[in-house]
């Protein structure tokens, strides 16, 4: 199933506009949802060769920023068009992949009701309603619901025929595995990580190890640092700790959002997932924000973005910074 529209001349208005505004907006962020909503005018339009390219620059741009908020959609894009050129399992890792991350229920709604038309294209029936159930609990509502209702129609239909498919799968198999297991030796005690039939893929090198979260994992040797998927090291390890404070109550091990506060001789940083320093060693504490950072001198609050550039100075109280940053939440809620 696919979209399709009688109003052509507008999708290729859009398809123009999007054009003009990408060669005045050069930020990575901005070029990943042009970028993307040019593909989906493109899919829709037929021309699919055009808009695989365009939603995996989007995907490219998107890694490059690390927001879940925009990587999300952009993988959910490309996984649409690889849909429904029946590229199912390509479109079926990107799907699951797109439903990680700090991310609101009515995004992975919307990428669970395009998953589960992957499953009943493939006779997974069974997976299909799990998808489906899972998108009307999370976007009951709109075209979601639309998508739902149809889905539905489609695996009664093919269950009375053919019945129910393969067993559902679970996410890290429907993801490609996409990251190692950590683990502890049990003679050294350190830690290391397991590909996904059980064998080491990174050797228990590690005092300290936190989980693979968009790519990478928080280490300890004698410093805290941060390597790949592969063992290489991309953060370098400097810092005496690497615990990320969030701002809804939590503290991870590692990256939220593809930023981690470190500390470093006393005083608190945002690393970039790269090894890029965007928040210097200038505030007391700092929380990882969809939007960015909250901030403080440990008197007043403020708010920075992702870049580390200032939104809220720090003169305020955490409310006040909170309701700023609240209001700044840029989700790429597009159409998928």
């Amino acid at each position: 199933m696919r979209h399709a529209i009688a109003d052509t001349v507008a999708l290729q208005q859009i398809r123009e506009e999007a054009a003009l505004r990408l060669a005045r907006h050069a930020s990575e962020a901005d070029q990943s949802r042009l970028l993307g909503v040019r593909a989906v005018v493109l899919r829709v339009l037929g021309d699919f060769d055009g808009a695989e390219v365009d939603a995996a620059a989007a995907v490219k741009y998107a890694e490059a920023v690390g927001a879940d908020l925009l990587l999300a959609p952009a993988r959910a894009r490309l996984a649409q068009v690889l849909r429904v050129r029946g590229r199912y399992e390509e479109a079926d890792q990107l799907f699951a992949l797109a439903e990680a991350g700090e991310l609101p229920r009515t995004l992975t709604g919307a990428v669970r009701a395009y998953a589960g038309l992957s499953c009943i294209a493939q006779g997974r029936i069974t997976e299909s309603l799990i998808h489906v159930q899972r998108a009307s609990e999370q976007n009951p509502h709109g075209f979601v619901m639309q998508i739902v209702e149809t889905a539905l129609s489609l695996i009664e239909e093919h269950a009375a025929k053919y019945g129910f498919g393969a067993p559902p799968r679970g996410w890290a198999e429907r993801a490609g595995h996409p990251a190692p297991d950590r683990f502890q030796d049990p003679q050294t005690g350190r830690f290391g990580y397991l590909g996904h039939d059980g064998r080491p893929v990174v050797q228990a090198a590690f005092s300290q190890a936190g989980d693979f979260r968009g790519g990478v994992a928080a280490v300890c040797q004698a410093d805290w640092g941060a390597i790949d998927k592969t063992g290489t090291v991309v953060v370098p390890m400097l810092y005496g700790a690497m615990e990320t404070p969030t701002a809804d109550g939590r503290t991870v091990t590692g990256f939220v959002n593809g930023v981690a506060v470190a500390a470093q001789r006393g005083r608190v940083l945002a690393v970039h997932k790269t090894g890029r320093v965007v928040v210097p060693p200038r505030y007391q504490r700092i929380e990882v924000h969809p939007a960015g950072f909250l901030v403080t001198d440990g008197y007043s609050w403020g708010a920075l973005g992702f870049d580390g550039n200032e939104l809220v100075p720090a003169r305020v109280d955490r409310a006040e910074a909170m309701r700023q940053l609240d209001g700044a939440v840029s989700i790429d809620d597009g159409p998928l």
